[in-house]
């Protein structure tokens, strides 16, 4: 491994295409370049082999943060792939200044030879009572901020995809002593009707089996750990597959234990051996906490979807799209927005009166639901317009989803449409791509807007997309 100090190479003919690299990356965007290279000058060129391990699980941690120039890197636990990261200005190993614990919770091992920058920890380190910071230290809180815009981006589009609220609560059990498994099993079912439950002899089969799934409440006993490290890593990670962990285990007896329970996020426990009653006690706390939470999602929910139709309203609309404009310099993904105004709608409304104009509206919602893809938001937008966004999606694309919405809306059998003046009830369709037609959000909304005018001026029931305006 070598290293070589950028601190005596500040004349080196590639420092400034480095530090323009590092500049262009997600997290380093909008700093300054004066300071990002005052930063960079304090660190030093290091390089790997593949299959070097910068960071070893269960080792003591380095006082290091490193910054990725290329290559590629893998990030596991327990051997398993969490991520990759492989853009220019990726970090690790910060969890060793925000986290106290001694030693690493994850490996990460370099796939390919890989170039990095390596920080002593110090440089971004805040002595107590101090009245200034460094220039590191601001650096690497913007950082963060940014690591947590992205993060919550992508929170608000995966969160886009919900669930049913019909669907039943999903339980695991994992005990490996047989007996005790069917006993449990039976009071569980005793307990709490219409779930899902599962039963595993070991916590590593359900970590293996449930690895891309998330159970509203994991009851498990880790006895078959060995160490504490192994017991409160399985619990760290059991944590990204259950909402909620109840741990039933001798290993629960001890005050220490439980205190460390506590601290790893385990939200119930008990000492085995434990009476029925103190199961079932527990069991049914976390029954209600599920229920409460479900409802709370259901309020907030409600918050953010119109009332007549059960689309998404302008609120959401804004926050979605904002989460795709900030992951756009990072994923270069571009965006379509379809914009609809259902044909001659004042007509039905005076015609047949402002209740009939509802059933209409309710019923166009229901083909943008059926019809958009997952992951897509159909939201109602004013009135008699809606807007539908694409995510991942492309000029052609959003014209092949717009056509057959617009099919779907013709074909479409509503009460008295025959009496509207084009024959029938229909819809036209304005559709803009970001970033080609606009890489601002009022922009692309006007220019999606401007189609649907046109689209309006040529007769009605078409789409129009401002590529072929533009042409």
């Amino acid at each position: 491994m070598e290293r070589v100090p950028l601190s005596v190479r500040t004349d080196h003919q590639d420092f400034e295409v480095l530090a323009g690299r590092i500049q262009e990356s997600r997290y380093f965007q909008n700093i300054d370049i004066s300071l990002l290279k005052e930063l960079l000058r304090q660190g030093e060129i290091v390089n790997f082999k593949a299959e070097e391990h910068l960071i070893q699980e269960n080792e003591a941690r380095k006082p290091e943060i490193y910054v990725l120039v290329e290559g590629s890197l893998a990030v596991l636990s327990k051997g398993t792939f969490l991520m990759r990261l492989e853009k220019a200005g990726d970090m690790v190993g910060e969890m060793s200044i925000l986290d106290d614990r001694e030693k690493n919770t994850t490996s990460v091992v370099t796939e390919s030879d890989s170039t990095l920058i390596a920080f002593p920890n110090s440089l971004f380190e805040v002595e107590a009572g101090a009245s200034r910071v460094s220039v590191a230290y601001l650096i690497f809180t913007h950082i963060l901020s940014e690591k947590l815009r992205i993060t919550s981006a992508r929170v608000m589009l995966e969160g886009n995809i919900r669930e049913e609220d019909n669907s039943q609560p999903q339980l695991a059990l994992v005990e490996g002593d047989p007996s005790m498994r069917q006993h449990l099993e039976s009071l569980i079912k005793k307990n709490w009707e219409n779930v899902v439950l599962e039963t595993y002899e070991d916590p590593q089969t359900f970590l293996r089996e449930k690895e891309n799934q998330l159970m509203d409440l994991l009851i498990m006993d880790p006895g078959n750990y060995q160490s504490m490290n192994e017991i409160r890593d399985a619990i760290l990670v059991a944590k990204q597959q259950a909402r909620s962990i109840m741990i039933v285990s001798e290993f629960a007896d001890d005050a220490e234990n439980r205190r460390l329970l506590s601290q790893w996020g385990v939200s119930e426990f008990l000492a085995k051996p434990c009476p029925d009653f103190d199961f079932e006690h527990a069991l049914n706390r976390q029954r209600v906490i599920h229920y409460r939470e479900r409802e709370l999602k259901r309020v907030e929910e409600a918050a953010d979807t119109d009332r007549l139709t059960g689309l998404a309203n302008r609120r959401r609309l804004d926050e979605f799209v904002e989460a795709l404009v900030t992951l756009y310099p990072e994923e270069r993904a571009p965006f379509s927005l379809i914009i609809t105004d259902v044909d001659n709608f004042k007509h039905y409304n005076d015609t047949h009166g402002h209740q009939m104009g509802d059933v209409v509206l309710a019923r166009i919602a229901g083909i943008l639901k059926k019809r958009v893809r997952r992951g897509d938001l159909a939201t109602r937008f004013g009135g008699e317009e809606f807007v539908v966004i694409l995510p991942k999606c492309d000029s052609g694309n959003a014209m092949l989803i717009a056509e057959q919405l617009r099919s779907a809306v013709e074909e479409e059998d509503i009460p008295y449409q025959e009496q509207q003046p084009l024959g029938n009830l229909t819809a036209t369709f304005g559709v803009a791509t970001f970033p080609d037609d606009a890489d601002d959000v009022e922009v692309l909304l006007k220019k999606a807007d401007d189609c649907l005018y046109h689209g309006k001026e040529a007769g009605r029931n078409v789409v129009v997309s401002a590529s072929s305006l533009r042409s």
